[in-house]
């Protein structure tokens, strides 16, 4: 067998495969067996049918099987010869057709690993800014106050709408003179000042009465949610329906007590809101501080990513994307959108979170970061009990979704732990 290594890229090698003409007629002669041996062929019992006549009725279906064979028996072999360490399965890119008396050759596109030059210096002991887990009293005091705008009586009113009023109205989005599909209602309930619709559409609302028509111009941000609206200028045609005010009481023992939350007093409901918020601002910094964290290392070198992996991370958002939407009773086909449309928005992503990736395979291939085996072994029987499924299945699971996720935190934790925390002053 003869092997040859391209480079298209850094990262991407086209592997040339040559079988020589014995090893071929070897395979396609075995192929050719066991064709006759289960052949059915009007005229001779199964299995009797001669070989002349067999390589003529099944002529495309050996080669076929043969090509297969050929190539699941050399890959294997030829990358190790090639010293190649595949990323992702290698992909078949173009084989030749069989003749007899001639070698077969093949070529697969094989995506590796990039190289890194990476030292302890670029990931141990950096130092990276990170915000103090802190919770002030007046963050508190803005938590049991929505409690109270949450809990307190709305009463018609036929008044001009002030902050923190209650309106439903209907509208209508533009995009130019089209109307953007999804994105519009007949009785919309919008609680003011909260800037949970539009915090310039809400600002706006302040001092309209009912019936009263307007118009506002939003822009959005490039990073918008929603990608339709996402880096757009869009005019909202809004017509007031009904506006609703609070009856606030005062938050005393009693009044939560007729709440029926489970607290005995505004002290307990405070202190649990407090740890609540304390425990979203850690988990919430902790988050931020790993993103800095690997920014900082990523800014230290410079490596190719195979495109392939890119996609491969852009269809996994695509996924999640549309998981999300569903669940909001939308979809792809309804906000009109194309994958070429969710590209532009979503493959830096990709391309980030597939070199993060890497990264953490690399420090933790350095620093000898693993999932020891009986860990692996307990993790494969308990998904074969429990989903029902058979060794090989469990395995492919855990290769390809579970163990590199598993790896990745790992060596994340470890980054996190050998590096120094700059606390920002507020």
């Amino acid at each position: 067998m003869r092997v040859e290594v391209e480079d298209r890229t850094s990262v991407d090698k086209i592997l040339k495969v040559e079988i020589p003409p014995e090893e071929t007629k070897r395979v396609v002669e075995e192929v050719e067996r066991e064709y006759q041996r289960r052949a059915k062929i009007k005229g001779f019992r199964e299995g009797k049918a001669p070989l002349y006549l067999v390589r003529k009725l099944f002529k495309e279906e050996i080669e076929e099987r043969s090509i297969e064979r050929l190539i699941g028996e050399t890959l294997e072999k030829a990358i190790k010869e090639a010293n190649l360490e595949p990323l992702l399965r290698p992909r078949i890119e173009s084989f030749d057709r069989i003749v007899e008396g001639s070698p077969f050759t093949y070529s697969v596109l094989v995506e590796v690993r990039p190289e890194i030059n990476l030292s302890k210096e670029d990931y141990i002991g950096l130092e990276v800014e990170r915000e103090k887990d802190e919770v002030s009293e007046e963050e508190v005091e803005r938590i049991l106050n929505e409690l109270r705008y949450s809990f307190s009586e709305l009463k018609e009113v036929d008044d001009e709408i002030k902050e923190r009023d209650a309106v439903v109205i209907s509208f209508v989005a533009y995009d130019g003179e089209n109307p953007i599909p999804g994105h519009e209602a007949q009785a919309l309930y919008i609680d003011v000042g909260t800037g949970e619709f539009n915090e310039k559409v809400e600002r706006e609302l302040i001092g309209k009465r009912i019936g009263d028509r307007f118009t506002v111009e939003v822009e959005h941000p490039e990073d918008a949610l929603n990608p339709l609206l996402a880096g757009k200028k869009v005019r909202y045609e809004i017509e007031v329906k009904e506006i609703y005010r609070r009856e606030l009481e005062e938050l005393t023992d009693e009044f939560l007590k007729k709440l029926n939350l489970g607290f005995e007093s505004v002290e307990k409901l405070r202190e649990s809101i407090r740890e609540r918020l304390l425990n979203d601002k850690k988990r919430r910094n902790e988050n931020r501080y790993r993103e800095r964290l690997l920014e900082k290392i990523l800014e230290k070198v410079d490596f190719e990513v195979p495109a392939r992996y890119v996609e491969i991370k852009f269809y996994q958002l695509v996924d999640q994307l549309r998981e999300t939407l569903a669940q909001d009773g939308l979809s792809f086909e309804k906000l009109n959108l194309s994958l070429e449309s969710l590209k532009k928005r979503l493959m830096p992503i990709a391309e980030k979170q597939a070199k993060e990736e890497i990264l953490l395979e690399k420090i933790a291939e350095i620093e000898g970061i693993s999932i020891p085996d009986e860990e692996i072994e307990r993790m494969k029987e308990n998904m074969m009990k429990g989903l029902g499924i058979p060794e090989e299945e469990a395995i492919r699971i855990l290769q390809f979704n579970i163990l590199p996720k598993m790896l990745a935190e790992r060596t994340l934790q470890f980054l996190v732990e050998n590096s120094k925390p700059i606390f920002k002053e507020e």
